[in-house]
């Protein structure tokens, strides 16, 4: 008999079947975006996923029809933690404070990112893949809104005339996309500072 003066520990309490789904889904959803990120999207396969999140290959396609289809659930994650990035990065300046190219440099820290490198990945298969393509569009469409909206609480970006400041936006953000997978095989930090300099006087050239 147990004395009634024992603590006893209580019984863990089981995990439902919905929690259990969500758990899998998610390990198989951070190993997919991993295995982007260190390896590539080509060798990014089931074999490998599967391997890094601790999950059979029955187990994912419990879950997912397609390697497809888990590859797209993954780029849904990668925008929004992408949108949440760059919202943590930006929101120091959102009150005005600090030089405009300092802004620039929370930007650049986010497209060169573990977490951009996948979605250039994302981007490079779906150009010659077209049902990854057709399905990627809504994700970007999406996630290019948000990033916009956030870039607009920046005063200095919301400064621009109404008929650039979407292109003034997404050439600057474009810039430093293309500069970050650039620099990923051919860095070229002797460009840095100058670049970043160069983007900050054109805002301010164009600024209303």
């Amino acid at each position: 008999m147990t004395d009634p003066g024992e603590q006893t520990e209580p019984t863990p309490r089981r995990r439902t079947q919905r929690e259990r789904r969500e758990a899998t889904v998610a390990k198989l959803v951070d190993a997919t975006i991993a295995a982007m990120s260190e390896v590539g999207y080509s060798r990014a396969s089931v074999q490998e996923i599967c391997r890094r999140a601790g999950v059979s290959h029955g187990g994912l396609f419990r879950h997912f029809d397609t390697r497809l289809d888990l590859v797209v659930t993954s780029a849904a994650e990668v925008g929004r933690r992408q949108i949440a990035t760059f919202l943590e990065r930006t929101a120091p300046f959102f009150a005005g404070g600090g030089e405009f190219v300092e802004v620039l440099r929370a930007i650049r820290a986010a497209a060169r990112s573990a977490l951009n490198i996948v979605w250039f990945e994302l981007l490079l298969a779906a150009r010659t893949d077209s049902e990854l393509r057709a399905r990627l569009v809504p994700i970007i469409e999406d996630c290019s809104k948000e990033i916009y909206l956030t870039a607009l609480r920046v005063p200095a970006i919301a400064a621009q005339p109404e008929e650039i400041r979407q292109a003034a936006v997404f050439t600057g953000l474009h810039m430093f996309d293309g500069e970050a997978l650039v620099n990923a095989v051919y860095p070229r930090p002797d460009l840095d500072e100058k670049r970043l300099r160069l983007v900050g006087r054109f805002f301010e050239s164009t600024a209303g």
